[in-house]
């Protein structure tokens, strides 16, 4: 099983603080893929969340002590809000009067994304949502909250999905409790079109340092192959402006080790200040997700403003990984399974150290089936699993983007198939018959997160590869798992047959190991 600490590096720590050491200037202090960081400190405890996309359960939630060593804590939702759909981005976390909120991004069920709102005294409880709270024109996504003096002020992105408007930062006072907008909404920032900022503004957030508030926001494009995301900063002496943008932006850009940083939560610890954000790792880009990164911010004497010593040559390209082992003697799923909440519906049960995977419904469009997926935190990993079912119902291991671009090999009745989907239309690779279909060993590679061997075994021990025909040596190229939004998953499925109408897989074992 899998340990309750995760591990991570340890930069240095003093009892003043934590201070990263001058060669480490840029490392990954939480493991897999954890997009827009937030982070909050109550109580000499660090708390951070991060966008789940699409993903379920929604939101997880980390504790340190350190800033270095995190361990899961839970979701903010073990089932999502029934207003909300998809598009599960940047939950922000804030700490007033005594409670936990979380104002977090979300689809709603007409398609548009809104600000939502969520509490709990107990965060090792998770919370209970308030519904939304900013609703605004096509978009509301990105909420940061401050309090200046007392006075509660969130600010959101708007205008995103607006063509015949820049995108801008806007800001409102809140009511004392947290949970509505007081007055009227005013203008933060602006993205320039013609700068770094490539008209995209976004991830922001707001500390004080001397007689300034300063704001690091991102700009540019966020994600995916093509991204280029960048960190600059404004400044100003009042939430409502005016606001400065410093003359050397970008603060922080990626480089051959971490691409595309930004989005994330800066704060004072000690004597020292550092910025919890996320990037691409570069190994594995762009088919693995964004992961979470600290440096430390330091502030210039004589100008004020903040900067950063990042360089390709003191980041630290370490990718944290653990594997995984499950042979389901839990009584339900471990932390580390989660499934695409928009694409289909399922039930699991645990029973005699087996899951039963079943699937409920899937959307129309959804040529994969429904999947159980862990994430992968390094690109050149194994994979392997034992079915256990023989029925009609096509079954076994998946390397999923979504539910209209994947990968995989599975049991359908006396037959293994190896397959591919892309872009909806399910191809088939190869298939074999089996002489003994019960209990088929499944294992399949990857290299480079996209480069997929297959193969199958009746005892485990004694493996037969499954080749790709469609290319001379038999691998498949998964040139359909780099998906904008989030990073590939791996792990177990089932797709029912419309014949019969049989839906369910059982699974001895599931195992991901990393080739170091």
């Amino acid at each position: 099983m899998r340990s309750a600490f995760l591990s991570v590096f340890i930069l240095l720590i003093i009892s003043a603080g934590i201070h990263c050491t001058a060669q480490i200037a840029q490392q990954q202090v939480i493991p897999g893929e954890l997009p827009d960081p937030s982070v909050i400190e109550v109580d000499g405890v660090y708390y951070a969340c991060g966008s789940s996309n699409d993903w379920g359960p929604v939101y997880p939630i980390y504790q340190s002590t350190d800033l270095q060593h995190w361990t899961f804590v839970t979701y903010v939702f073990s089932t999502p809000p029934a207003w909300t759909i998809s598009s599960y981005w940047a939950p922000e976390l804030f700490y007033h009067n005594g409670t936990f909120y979380c104002y977090y991004t979300a689809r709603r069920t007409d398609g548009t994304s809104c600000i939502g709102v969520a509490m709990t005294k107990n965060i090792q409880k998770g919370f209970k949502d308030q519904g939304q709270i900013i609703e605004w024109g096509n978009e509301a996504i990105d909420a940061f909250v401050y309090n200046e003096n007392g006075t509660l002020y969130i600010t959101w992105k708007a205008y995103g999905l607006n063509p015949d408007k820049p995108i801008q930062l806007l800001g409102s006072k809140l009511t004392e409790d947290g949970l509505a907008l007081k007055g009227e909404a005013f203008t933060v920032l602006t993205a320039d079109t013609d700068s770094w900022e490539n008209g995209g503004m976004e991830g922001q957030c707001i500390v004080k340092n001397g007689d300034y508030l300063y704001m690091l926001y991102s700009g540019n494009a966020c994600c995916g192959a093509g991204c280029d995301y960048q960190v600059g900063v404004a400044r100003a002496k009042t939430m409502k402006g005016p606001w400065e943008k410093a003359d050397n932006n970008p603060l922080l850009k990626g480089n051959d080790t971490w691409k595309c940083p930004g989005h994330g939560t800066a704060l004072q610890t000690g004597n020292a200040w550092y910025y919890l954000y996320h990037a691409y790792p570069a190994q594995g880009f762009p088919y693995l997700g964004r992961a979470t990164l600290l440096s430390q911010m330091h502030w210039d004497e004589q100008t004020g403003w903040p900067y950063f010593n990042v360089e390709a040559s003191n980041a630290d390209p370490t990718v944290l990984m653990e594997d995984i082992a499950d042979d389901f003697n839990a009584k339900k799923l471990e932390n580390w399974w989660h499934h695409d909440i928009p694409s289909y519906t399922f039930k699991t049960s645990i029973r005699n150290s087996q899951l039963t995977l079943t699937e409920e419904k899937r959307n129309e469009d959804n040529a994969t089936g429904s999947a159980l997926c862990v994430i992968p935190e390094y690109p050149d990993f194994t994979i392997t699993t034992q079915v256990n079912e023989r029925n009609e119902a096509l079954k076994g291991l998946v390397f999923y983007a979504t539910s209209a671009n994947s990968v995989g090999l599975g049991v359908e009745g006396n037959s293994l198939v190896l397959w591919k989907v892309q872009d909806k239309q399910f191809i088939e690779l190869n298939k074999l018959t089996l002489d003994q279909p019960e209990n088929i060993f499944l294992k399949a590679s990857a290299q480079d997160a996209h480069i997929l061997e297959f193969q199958y075994s009746h005892d485990g021990e004694n493996w037969k590869p499954i080749a790709n025909l469609q290319n001379e040596n038999g691998k498949v190229i998964g040139d359909n798992l780099d998906w904008w939004s989030w990073g590939m998953k791996t792990g177990l499925f089932v797709k029912a047959d419309p014949a019969t109408g049989q839906n369910k897989a059982v699974f001895d074992e599931f195992a991901l190991e990393y080739q170091r």
